[in-house]
């Protein structure tokens, strides 16, 4: 298990790898993480959750996609891809699948341009990310601890267990 040190040494660390990418490719950086809350961020529902949004960002930019790869680290799985597109165009294309996608509130799909600016909603003239739970501003749910971890893992799993239901092959 994870410690909360570890989880944001892993985060200082994967910033400094995005940052070298985007001086290596000079292109558009795309960011998958689960929003998983507490320490234990590597079961098996945030990486199914990765994996799913992974397959729908590569068919999605499927020809644009220059470089990727997952990492396992205390984040839990993340997914880093340099992609030959506008920033802006990528940004509008993950704000759909957060926005309309069954999984998408339970993940951050971040985008930074060749610079390694972040591209935020606010860019769109969009408000700030609700939480999945009350409505409120995520951001400030998140730092208040506004809700319990049990809480949060509910909400992932409920719309895990709804998306399997609608997409289960036989």
């Amino acid at each position: 298990m994870y410690t909360a040190e570890d989880i944001m040494l892993a985060r200082e660390i994967r910033i400094k790898y995005q940052e070298e990418l985007v001086k290596q490719y000079k292109i558009p950086l795309l960011v998958i993480r689960v929003n998983y809350p507490g320490i234990n961020k590597n079961n098996y529902y945030s990486h199914e959750i990765t994996r799913i949004m992974y397959k729908i960002i590569c068919e999605l930019f499927y020809n644009s996609i220059i470089f990727k790869k997952i990492i396992t680290t205390a984040e839990g799985l993340i997914v880093i891809m340099c992609i030959n597109n506008g920033a802006r165009d990528i940004k509008l294309t993950t704000l759909n699948l957060e926005d309309n996608h069954i999984l998408g509130r339970c993940v951050d799909l971040d985008v930074y341009d060749e610079n390694g600016r972040g591209i935020s909603r606010r860019v769109f003239g969009l408000e700030m990310r609700k939480c999945y739970i009350c409505n409120d501003i995520a951001h400030i749910c998140v730092r208040s601890q506004k809700h319990s971890i049990e809480e949060v893992e509910g909400f992932i799993k409920s719309r895990f267990s709804e998306y399997t239901k609608k997409f289960a092959t036989i």
